[in-house]
């Protein structure tokens, strides 16, 4: 949390002080910090839980390489941005009142190494213009690989097959009333394509690998010469999200099943 006041402390590009690295003692100094604000995190229950498991002297070296870079030191910082340094956090549970009680041990730090009011009042207005990115967690891009590296597969968490059908069902349903993107239904047999895709999005989803079909692009082709374009598949993801949203899927996996669909655009429409 010390890295939040890089803003703060960077410097001036007209008359360059002393660095606050310097000013507050230097390295002895930063020390101090880190150890006395993990003093108060540690034994702090409402934010604690979140350093089980972590080598704390190895978490201590790199917020003091952190915190030297932002108070102007010397930069031997390698770690990661705000969102992704978080994300694993925000999947076990970080949330805005955890990012209040870390404000609050900072603040205390700070106040306790006699850092002066006013600047613990701009550090902590540097510290809450973090918050979007601290509490954002993966992105949906980042969700799906993780789906698809292990952990429960996207099909079973929106409910399994019996969803799959069911979300089907009401897409086709939405399609075929959209004169946006009906014309390219016309004398389809829509029960074996509703079976088809019944089957491919099982396996998009990481369920049961039934899918017999051409791959997106071939599959596709003919409807590409037909006129489809991206505005249609704009349209169709716009249904997608449309029919998990009538099936109260939760806004996190539709999130997931809508990036798992994005990445078919590019062979869907021949690009």
């Amino acid at each position: 949390m010390f890295g939040l006041l890089k803003k703060l402390f960077g410097g001036s590009t007209e008359e360059a002080p002393a660095s606050v690295f310097d000013r507050i003692g230097g390295e002895a100094a930063v020390d101090a910090a880190v150890d006395i604000f993990y003093r108060k995190v540690l034994a702090d229950d409402r934010v604690n839980q979140f350093f089980e498991g972590v080598d704390m002297d190895k978490q201590a070296a790199k917020q003091k390489a952190f915190l030297t870079m932002a108070f102007g030191g010397p930069h031997n910082y390698t770690g990661e941005d705000m969102r992704k340094g978080h994300a694993h956090l925000v999947e076990n549970g970080l949330n805005g009142g955890h990012f209040d009680a870390i404000m609050e041990n900072l603040g205390a730090t700070l106040a306790e190494l006699n850092v002066p009011a006013d600047l613990i009042g701009e550090a902590a207005a540097i510290a809450e213009s973090t918050r979007a990115d601290v509490l954002a967690g993966y992105t949906d891009e980042e969700k799906a690989a993780k789906a698809a590296a292990g952990g429960d597969a996207l099909f079973d968490r929106i409910g399994g097959e019996a969803a799959v059908n069911a979300a089907v069902d009401i897409f086709y349903r939405k399609v075929l009333a959209d004169d946006r993107v009906n014309q390219f239904f016309e004398n389809v047999d829509m029960d074996k394509q509703a079976v088809k895709q019944k089957a491919f999005l099982t396996m998009a989803f990481g369920g049961p690998h039934n899918y017999s079909g051409e791959d997106m692009r071939k599959g596709h082709a003919h409807l590409v010469a037909k006129g489809l374009n991206d505005s249609h598949f704009d349209v169709i993801m716009e249904h997608l999200g449309a029919t998990l949203a009538e099936l109260n899927v939760p806004a996190d996996l539709i999130g997931e099943a809508a990036a798992v669909a994005e990445s078919t655009r590019n062979d869907v429409l021949g690009k």
